[in-house]
Order: C-alpha cells, then sequence, then structure tokens
C-alpha cells in the first residue's frame, strides 16, 4: 500500500512540475528568441497564473521571419588556365631584373 501511495504521488508531483513548466517546454521547441524572459517569467510569476498565461502567451506568439539565406560560391578557373604547369595562384613572381649599382648620389640631389 505504501508502495502504490508512494508512486501515485510522485506520478502527480510529475506532472505537476511538467503543467507548470509547460510553457517553457513549447517555447524551446518552437525555438522562440527570448526563452530566457519566457523561462523567467514562467518561475517567479506562474504560481499566479497570470504569469503562467503570460509565459505561454510569449512562448506561442508569432516568431519573427527569419532573415534572408546567403549563399556563398567560389568560381574556379577551368583546369589548365593559366600559364605554365602551376595554377595561377601558384605561379612564382617574375624575376626582377638587377638592380643597376648607385653612383653614391642620393636620388633627392639628382633632381
Amino acid at each position: 500500500m505504501m508502495f502504490v501511495t508512494l508512486t501515485a504521488v510522485s506520478v502527480l508531483i510529475g506532472l505537476s512540475v511538467f503543467a507548470y513548466l509547460l510553457p517553457v517546454l513549447v517555447g524551446a521547441v518552437r525555438r522562440v528568441p527570448d526563452l530566457g524572459a519566457v523561462a523567467a517569467i514562467n518561475i517567479l510569476l506562474g504560481w499566479t497564473m497570470l504569469g503562467w498565461v503570460m509565459a505561454l502567451a510569449m512562448a506561442l506568439r508569432p516568431l519573427p521571419p527569419e532573415g534572408a539565406t546567403v549563399q556563398l560560391v567560389q568560381n574556379l578557373p577551368p583546369p589548365g588556365w593559366g600559364l605554365g604547369p602551376y595554377p595561377p595562384w601558384e605561379v612564382p613572381p617574375a624575376a626582377l631584373p638587377p638592380a643597376s649599382p648607385r653612383d653614391g648620389r642620393d636620388s633627392a640631389e639628382g633632381w
């Protein structure tokens, strides 16, 4: 008899907690943007029943539309494009001509 009573009380407490936190669970499933506010109102003011209804209304309100989806596409050049055996982005820079020896004058003096 004691086991049946303990089981019944445990189930009753579990269902009560589930019903009390129903607005938070609904908000989590619907992924509302301010779930923290729904949880705070539900936990702190849910016992007044007005707070519970307000939290449930916040969890069930229409969700804002999502922003536009942006897709980035990288178009690579076709194979064999470019000079030499390297792809254009791996081609070593052309060799610069050797610098002429300076004759000792500063470039600003020559002007």
